[in-house]
């Protein structure tokens, strides 16, 4: 189908949505064919997506290409965490650069197999790098179709390289064992961020939720902590998201030990407080700098670089201190209910959680494998 745009883009609400709608004319029929070029959380980024749209047509830069699908594939994607948005742009530049100068009706799934297959082999990216290429080129493609600018996505049958040149950066370890998780808190206990720190490494919060807790999302009388959204690090720097889904945005409840040791964090900040005096930044944040500004979640990976260094222990990356917590939550569980108690406290979905760590259910099955023996004998 040979189709024109025939008007200026158009901001329209479509239930609790809002959608960027254009006409156009299907050549060989002559009927008039709306199409869709993007759905939007709110009418202000629909309204700003739409400019951008008319400003593209305007302009000549959408010459129909596969660079320009994927741009505006990541440029509307505003109703992700601005990381992950950022991760999209990114992957769409590199895309841009490799294949985005053929034209999207001409795009063959060779040209897709041999890209991915020469940044491979040419050791240019790692292959985690290149499996986000190829989602965000399939998705770009996907709504492509959906659009009925093209047919049929060359992309969708298009496998992963068998062999990536370049390695994934490797971790000695996915989570620590018992006795590395107590040296590592007996070190971090004498840092300035301790108690946040142990809060990490025992109720696996993630990074963002850590360095985005604020005073007002913790309650010490009643023990417990409200997570509602985290601060992710961008190009431009720290932004505040409002959590991965609605399991994220959730109350922990902390035993009595760490509930007494956030109380006395708190003092040593107020501490902190008065030595910097004017130059004290009040942003209510749990995990801050010695004059209350954020913490970039880079700084906070260095210091934590640090702690892990002078514990002796294996290295192990903030979202490994996640691993850690899940993994002794899911082992030392003794029933389906605690599984999903550990699953509410992580903010994970209960099947996701015994898919991610499974490895840590032997200790349960035998458990249950025993009382099965013992039910036996009792029969006999």
């Amino acid at each position: 189908m040979a189709w024109k745009p025939s008007g200026r883009p158009q901001v329209r609400q479509q239930r609790d949505k809002w959608v960027v709608r254009i006409d156009g004319i299907d050549t060989e029929t002559g009927k008039i064919r709306p199409r869709q070029l993007g759905t939007f959380p709110s009418k202000r980024a629909a309204t700003k997506a739409s400019s951008e749209f008319a400003a593209q047509r305007e302009t000549g830069s959408d010459r129909g290409t596969v660079g320009s699908v994927v741009t505006k594939w990541a440029a509307s994607r505003v109703d992700v965490a601005p990381n992950t948005r950022e991760q999209y742009v990114w992957a769409a530049g590199h895309i841009a650069a490799g294949i985005g100068a053929i034209r999207l009706d001409r795009l063959q799934r060779e040209d897709v197999a041999q890209w991915l297959d020469g940044l491979a082999s040419a050791g240019l990216k790692s292959r985690r790098s290149i499996q986000i290429f190829r989602m965000v080129l399939r998705a770009a493609l996907d709504d492509a179709v959906d659009a009925g600018e093209i047919n049929r996505s060359p992309a969708t049958r298009v496998g992963m390289p068998r062999q990536v040149t370049k390695k994934d950066r490797v971790k000695e370890v996915d989570a620590w064992d018992e006795s590395d998780l107590r040296k590592f808190l007996a070190v971090a206990k004498a840092h300035r961020w301790g108690a946040p720190l142990r809060l990490a490494a025992l109720y696996g919060l993630r990074r963002s939720e850590l360095i985005g807790l604020q005073w007002s999302d913790i309650d010490v009388t009643k023990k417990t902590v409200r997570i509602e959204r985290g601060l992710v690090g961008v190009s431009n720097g720290p932004q505040w998201s409002d959590g991965k889904n609605a399991r994220s945005r959730r109350t922990i409840p902390i035993d009595a030990s760490m509930a007494k040791e956030l109380a006395a964090h708190r003092r040593f900040q107020a501490e902190e407080r008065i030595a910097a005096g004017g130059d004290w930044q009040d942003n209510n944040l749990v995990v801050a700098t010695h004059d209350g500004r954020h913490v970039s979640p880079r700084n906070f990976d260095q210091s934590l670089a640090r702690i892990v260094t002078n514990a002796g222990v294996p290295r192990l990356t903030s979202h490994g201190l996640r691993h850690t917590a899940a993994t002794h939550m899911v082992r030392h569980a003794s029933d389906i209910g605690e599984i999903r108690a550990a699953a509410d406290v992580l903010g994970h979905s209960p099947d996701m959680l015994m898919k991610t760590y499974a490895h840590a259910l032997p200790e349960s099955v035998r458990t249950v494998t025993d009382k099965i023996g013992r039910r036996g004998l009792a029969t006999e």
